[in-house]
């Protein structure tokens, strides 16, 4: 048994359960000596897993200290900030690619003689392939490890961009914004997996946020460098500037950065196999002694990877969306990613009629937004650590950010969820008054002020339903990350292709007005989920477990 249970993939355990430390009792704080008293009932109830089981039996019969909780990342804080700045990076590229591509809308409707509603369906079908593609190679990274992943969407990526630039036909450049998608869109959901890969539950808020934070920064500096390039250059120059970006991070990531997925590395103490191993990697690993064995225990062996590329769980990442809490969260949160984007795709058509400013200038009016979208990931994801920690000591818990916590007795929808009113509220008024103001045509001031508390209306939410989906995830962030790629960019397709009709034919004052009640009306969803998420959270541990003990008695 104890063979078997070291070669189980870590990724085919319960998927929603951190099992570094023996649950605590949520009205008590769990004491060594605490935890020698538990009893093996008090471990089947809590869910403990049989390896922890184990530990404590043999407590009881021996006089040995207990073995230390292996740290949850065995990279160093150091290697952890690289890495956090190699992932900020990549996911740069998807949001990037979007905003840098929208203010050149109304030049490439010109250079193809087409309406700007036939080329905002070139910003549809980008947003269709980031629901889809995310599916694939999000699960890909749990099964494979993020590096080879890595490697594979932006070799796309880049090819993608090459013909793009190069393309004369607007069939080619439907086929080829749908690649350069396919090739970007991942490295968001990765982005958030890697976190859940190195940070505990009490520090993941602050990392995932800074994760969320650089794809909020895209908006501010891509239509800038977009309006520029276009401007002096033409929009085919926004292409090969993607290009050149694109390459610069494949030689920095490939002999650098570790592999992190825990199902190929655990939390890092693995050696990896060749193929997700950085060139640097045995020069690390030697560097920080991981490999030396202190005891006559066998050195962990890298895990083998299949010869076939393995076949995405597609459908699993499909069903999260149907468990009625994170379905209940995803929806709602999908409403939001929709209303940011019927704001920001119609604001360069906006600013050319309203108040005639060329390319770069009409970049320059997003910067607002995106200083407002990165402010508010700040404020969340330090508010996400302090709520955390006030929850937990509200309950006698204490907060361990090197082991982690068991979350399954911890109120964690309570922790992320009281944060959202305030900025829902914010969203819903910026949102309506975005119409009216642009209707009016008032000073300019107006409009970006608006768009800045919009952006930062609209990122907060955001960055806070990322990270409960990864605390309700951990085993299989990249999963649950393109779960929920699946919904916001499905429901932002739908409403770019439609919202500039919408407009045309209520005006802007009444088109936002009804975005932002539609939020309004659906905000109980967070209630829903505050009153009745634990236990539907709970109804699917009990699942998992009834459905791996099937497995284990066949």
């Amino acid at each position: 048994m104890a063979n078997e249970e070291t070669a189980e993939p870590h990724g085919e355990s319960d998927p929603l359960a951190d099992k570094h430390v023996i649950d605590s009792n949520p009205s008590t704080e769990a004491t060594p000596t605490q935890t020698n008293n538990v009893n093996d009932n008090d471990l089947v109830n809590h869910g403990v897993d049989e390896k922890a089981k184990g530990d404590v039996d043999r407590s009881h019969n021996s006089n040995e200290p207990q073995t230390p909780a292996p740290a949850y990342s065995v990279f160093s804080s150091k290697m952890r900030i690289y890495i956090v700045l190699m992932t900020v990076f990549g996911t740069l590229f998807s949001p990037f690619s979007a905003f840098i591509y929208i203010t050149a809308l109304t030049p490439i409707a010109e250079s193809y003689h087409r309406s700007l509603g036939e080329i905002n369906f070139t910003v549809t079908i980008y947003q269709v392939m980031q629901a889809i593609a995310p599916l694939f190679f999000g699960d890909l990274s749990d099964q494979l490890g993020r590096r080879p992943v890595y490697m594979i969407t932006f070799t796309i990526y880049i090819a993608a961009n090459i013909g793009l630039a190069l393309q004369h036909n607007y069939a080619a450049l439907m086929v080829l914004r749908a690649l350069q998608s396919t090739g970007s869109s991942a490295t968001v959901a990765i982005g958030s997996a890697v976190m859940a890969d190195i940070t505990t539950s009490a520090e993941r808020g602050g990392f995932i946020t800074a994760v969320q934070a650089s794809a909020m920064f895209a908006p501010a500096l891509a239509p800038v460098l977009g309006g520029i390039l276009s401007q002096y250059l033409g929009w085919r120059a926004t292409f090969w500037f993607l290009i050149i970006g694109a390459g610069i991070f494949l030689i920095i990531y490939v002999p650098f950065v570790p592999e992190t997925a825990r199902n190929i590395v655990d939390n890092g103490s693995i050696r990896p196999p060749r193929l997700n191993a950085s060139l640097t990697n045995s020069h690390w690993r030697k560097s920080h002694n991981l490999d030396s064995q202190t005891d006559d225990s066998p050195s962990p062996q890298p895990k083998k990877l299949h010869r076939k590329l393995p076949i995405p769980n597609i459908w699993a990442a499909i069903l999260i969306i149907l468990e009625k809490d994170v379905g209940i969260l995803m929806f709602f949160m999908s409403l939001f990613v929709m209303v940011s984007y019927c704001v920001l795709v119609p604001l360069q058509e906006v600013m050319r009629i309203q108040y005639h400013f060329n390319d770069l200038q009409v970049g320059l009016c997003y910067i607002p937004y995106s200083i407002g979208s990165i402010v508010g990931s700040v404020v969340v994801g330090k508010s996400l650590n302090w709520n955390y920690a006030r929850v937990a000591k509200s309950i006698r818990m204490s907060v361990d950010r090197k082991v982690g916590e068991d979350l399954r007795k911890f109120p964690i929808e309570r922790a992320r969820l009281d944060l959202m009113w305030p900025w829902i509220g914010l969203a819903v008024a910026m949102i309506i008054a975005w119409g009216w103001v642009v209707d009016s045509g008032v000073n300019l001031a107006a409009p970006l002020v608006v768009l800045f508390f919009a952006g930062a209306a609209v990122s907060g939410p955001t960055s806070i339903l990322t990270t409960l989906l990864t605390d309700l995830y951990p085993m299989n962030p990249g999963r649950v990350s393109s779960s929920f790629n699946l919904t916001r960019a499905s429901m932002s397709a739908a409403g770019t292709a439609v919202v500039q009709y919408v407009i045309d034919a209520w005006g802007y004052g009444y088109t936002y007005l009804f975005l932002g009640l539609l939020l309004l009306v659906f905000s109980p969803c967070v209630l829903i989920v505050q009153k009745w998420g634990p236990k539907w959270r709970e109804e699917r541990y009990q699942r998992y477990e009834r459905a791996n003990g099937s497995a284990s008695s066949s």
